[in-house]
């Protein structure tokens, strides 16, 4: 069995599919404590709803489904575009919030590929534990490493 170089172990811990959401959502955080009416452009209680709840429920799902069906991950990157703009409209029908404001639109897809991109990892760490579980073994809840030679 050929060993894998850890720069290009897809499936690692520290690959930077799972870095690239986890410093975004820290940044966002850390963002909305500065800037919270600018950036969400509704209140705290509709973005939570809206935003949080709802859309971040149809990223995961997303991200899982994109996952089953072996789609690229640029296929769920467009999704969250989407889905960003939806989450926007029902802002707008919802609570009279700005339909065309770069900034919440900006954050709600950040917020909503992170989370769809969690839901990906997490399908497809499944996806390659079970399907291929005589090359790879679990590695935490979104992650996957190469099974030890001699047993697991």
């Amino acid at each position: 069995m050929t060993a894998i170089h850890p720069s290009r172990d897809p499936g690692r811990i520290t690959s930077p599919m799972l870095l690239g959401p986890a410093i975004a959502l820290v940044v966002l955080v850390a963002t909305l404590f500065v800037w919270p009416e600018e950036l969400i452009g509704a209140s705290l209680a509709d973005f939570l709803l809206v935003t949080l709840f709802l859309g971040g429920g149809a990223a995961w799902l997303t991200g899982k489904a994109v996952a089953r069906s072996w789609d690229p991950y640029l296929h769920l990157l467009v999704y969250c575009g989407l889905l960003a703009c939806a989450v926007r409209f029902c802002h707008f029908a919802l609570f009279q919030a700005t339909l065309f404001d770069p900034e919440p639109l900006a954050v709600e897809f950040v917020l909503l590929a992170s989370i769809a991109t969690l839901g990906f990892r997490a399908m497809r760490q499944r996806q390659m534990t079970v399907q291929y579980g005589w090359m790879y073994e679990r590695h935490g809840s979104v992650a996957w490493r190469p099974r030890k030679l001699g047993g697991s």
